[in-house]
């Protein structure tokens, strides 16, 4: 999708505050039906940026570690009042699997955002955002989040060269694919040294942090971005008041409180769905006017 179109569209800030908010209120927010809606819209907000591509790439390891709190937590912590039976002699109360699921879901939220975020925050919109702070952390930073995906493309490419030359991970016994399986993580890591040096030596050359960067992408602070900018801080401020009241927060801890929505945990769930759907109102409204415009012509 062109980045010039949607959520794509708007200015790299208004994208910062939107994921600062998100994350931010992903771990205030404590109760288990407001982070489980909450996630709902996230994912939402995914399928809408790559149709759920990236999501199914993580979706098993994060149900994995969804899956792995929901069983850990009541073995580990024994806190509560309501115990629910013994395994053994470690006693599972409600409080702990309720807790157990919260951070589930808490997590899973983070991960959710995480993803569109790597999506919609490219490798330009973080360095217009930060280099000029600092350019050398920008660029570690930046380097350092795209390093694992970069060297998973590399071990695929590697494996399948490999591949030719009769060198499997996957077929022959123990011992020959720990030796092929070394072999291929040896020139993977000679190709990423190599490869880190060719970069170190053309941002030298080029003199990069020595002064001001010279250009940038275009990014114009528009109508449409002081309009969504200030759709998000109404909304975050009246999360944040809300929150200041004591609502959006589940008591666990000594006994299980009312698990029931009170009505300002319904106004935190409302706001707070909102904040998290709203730069999709740009996108479902230059679809809409893109299908208008295509239907006429």
């Amino acid at each position: 999708m062109n980045e010039g179109f949607g959520v794509r569209s708007l200015h790299p800030s208004v994208m910062l505050m939107y994921y600062a908010g998100g994350m931010t209120f992903g771990m205030l927010l404590f109760h288990p039906v407001i982070l489980l809606c909450g996630w709902a819209a996230s994912i939402i907000f995914n399928l809408h940026m790559d149709g759920g591509k990236a999501w199914k790439r993580w979706a098993v390891p994060a149900l994995s570690a969804l899956l792995f709190l929901l069983v850990l937590n009541p073995l580990v912590s024994h806190r509560g009042r309501t115990v629910l039976f013994y395994w053994g002699d470690i006693p599972i109360t409600l409080e702990s699997v309720v807790y157990g699921v919260t951070m589930a879901c808490s997590l899973m939220n983070l991960v959710t955002l995480f993803i569109s975020y790597r999506i919609l925050i490219t490798e330009h919109k973080f360095l217009y955002l930060f280099a000029r702070v600092s350019p050398k952390a920008a660029l570690l930073t930046m380097m350092a989040s795209g390093l694992v995906p970069r060297l998973r493309r590399r071990m695929q490419e590697l494996m399948i060269v490999q591949k030719t030359r009769g060198i499997s991970v996957t077929q022959g016994s123990l011992v020959l694919r720990a030796r092929h399986g070394t072999r291929l993580v040896g020139n993977l890591l000679s190709w990423a040294l190599e490869d880190a040096l060719q970069t170190a030596d053309s941002m030298q050359a080029r003199g990069y942090g020595t002064g001001p960067r010279s250009a940038y992408p275009a990014f114009r602070f528009r109508v449409r971005d002081g309009a969504a900018a200030a759709g998000l801080l109404i909304a975050a401020a009246v999360i944040f008041f809300l929150w200041s009241r004591g609502n959006g927060y589940l008591t666990i801890y000594p006994r299980l409180g009312s698990v029931s929505l009170s009505n300002g945990d319904i106004s935190v769930l409302v706001v707070y769905i909102l904040f998290l759907l709203l730069p999709l109102g740009w996108e479902w409204r230059d679809r809409k006017t893109w299908q208008a415009l295509n239907y006429k012509t």
